[in-house]
């Protein structure tokens, strides 16, 4: 198949540019013409070691691009000039992200093909306009013309099913949820588990929590920071290593950094951030249980990444990825918004080196065995040749809001 992927942006090394870029290589690995598309990209700084083996055009920013925000418009501005710029023809266009589906229905009415759509995190516009106020009535506008470009989207894929489940109660269309993967040839255990352990002045015996990652508000790491605090009024010595961008959210970091000051945690919460893709693998390997305290997360690509490398991981309920995993047997899982509850999986952790071994043995052997790139590619291109031939067998039809 001749496939084009559409990303807005690739300017960070997030996990939804992660998922592109991998899926975009394991299709090409596959024999199929790959070619991916941007309005503005960082090859520096968006995985090169990746991107440099792909065919990666930058068609470039649509008018006024200074302007940031708000989102709606440069998003809208941006996809204008996508439309108008490729004029190469695709069986599929798959975008990823929104606003990437509006630039490829208009692809699609220029030039045809079918539009598969990646729908990593479910559009807000509907919950914004029903808040009421000022503003109401533009988040009504972005809502209906957002919904009127996703009626002519042949598939909306989802990677989990409490994100299409938000999607069909406001959208109309066809479905279906593709579970994405790690690279269990590049994470795997070993690394330079040592290294980063000096280089942070961790103990041997010291237990290390790691959160890996992009900071953003719904990460809700002020969690993970009190269940370190609750741990310390215990008596329980545990530390968290924040490994991550402040790029995107710096006041958000910086509430954070304030937080471990009033808790007395400072000593035990590390911020090193940002990490380089090379070293993601080391950082994994490093510490002795990774934590994931994330809410309204669709997915969690890096919890795989983790268990791959054979960390044993806490997982809050909140994040889609719990979907694939068994509390005690593959994982820790507890309830969001809880650091009481978190501080006492971790201790139980803690205390039952042979249990965190085993739920490390098991979780690298579930991902291992079903949450590849490779089988993302395969389940994506069965996908694309079902819509291909008219067909959308195994996908569901939304109700009207």
């Amino acid at each position: 198949m001749n496939i084009a992927l559409i990303i807005q942006e690739l300017l960070v090394e997030g996990g939804g540019e992660r998922q592109c870029v991998s899926l975009a290589r394991a299709l090409a690995q596959q024999g199929h013409t790959v070619t991916l598309y941007t309005s503005a990209y960082d090859r520096a700084n968006c995985f090169p070691e990746i991107c440099d083996h792909l065919t990666v055009i930058n068609v470039g920013r649509g008018r006024l691009p200074w302007l940031r925000k708000p989102y709606f418009l440069r998003g809208y501005l941006d996809m204008l000039r996508m439309a108008a710029a490729i004029n190469t023809r695709h069986e599929i266009w798959n975008p990823h992200h929104w606003p990437g589906a509006w630039g490829a229905v208009r692809l699609k009415r220029k030039l045809g093909g079918k539009v598969v759509w990646m729908c990593n995190d479910v559009p807000d516009f509907h919950a914004m306009a029903r808040r009421g106020g000022l503003r109401a009535v533009v988040h009504w506008l972005q809502y209906w013309y957002d919904r009127a470009q996703n009626r002519e989207v042949d598939l909306t894929l989802f990677l989990s099913k409490w994100a299409e489940e938000q999607f069909r109660t406001i959208y109309p269309g066809p479905t279906c949820v593709v579970r994405s993967g790690s690279d269990p040839e590049r994470f795997a255990p070993g690394g330079n588990r040592a290294g980063i352990r000096t280089r942070f002045n961790f103990s041997d015996d010291e237990f290390v929590l790691l959160w890996l990652g992009i900071f953003m508000p719904h990460r809700r790491l002020q969690d993970a920071i009190q269940a370190i605090h609750l741990l310390k009024v215990r008596g329980v010595r545990a530390k968290l290593l924040l490994a991550g961008s402040d790029r995107s959210y710096p006041e958000y970091v910086q509430s954070l950094r304030a937080l471990t000051v009033a808790l007395d945690v400072a000593d035990r919460v590390v911020f090193t951030g940002k990490v380089s893709d090379e070293e993601i693998r080391d950082f994994y390997c490093s510490c002795d249980a990774f934590i994931f305290p994330n809410e309204n997360q669709t997915w969690g690509l890096a919890v795989l990444e983790a268990m791959v490398c054979g960390r044993p991981v806490l997982v809050s309920r909140g994040a889609a990825v719990h979907e694939v995993l068994t509390d005690g047997e593959d994982a820790v899982l507890f309830p969001a918004r809880d650091p009481e509850a978190l501080a006492r999986q971790i201790e139980f952790l803690m205390n039952d080196p042979q249990l965190r071994r085993r739920i490390a043995d098991r979780g690298m052997s579930l991902v291992r065995a079903n949450y590849n790139w490779s089988r993302f590619a395969d389940r994506i291109t069965a996908i694309c040749k079902d819509v291909l031939a008219g067909c959308t067998a195994g996908t569901r039809q939304s109700p009207s809001p």
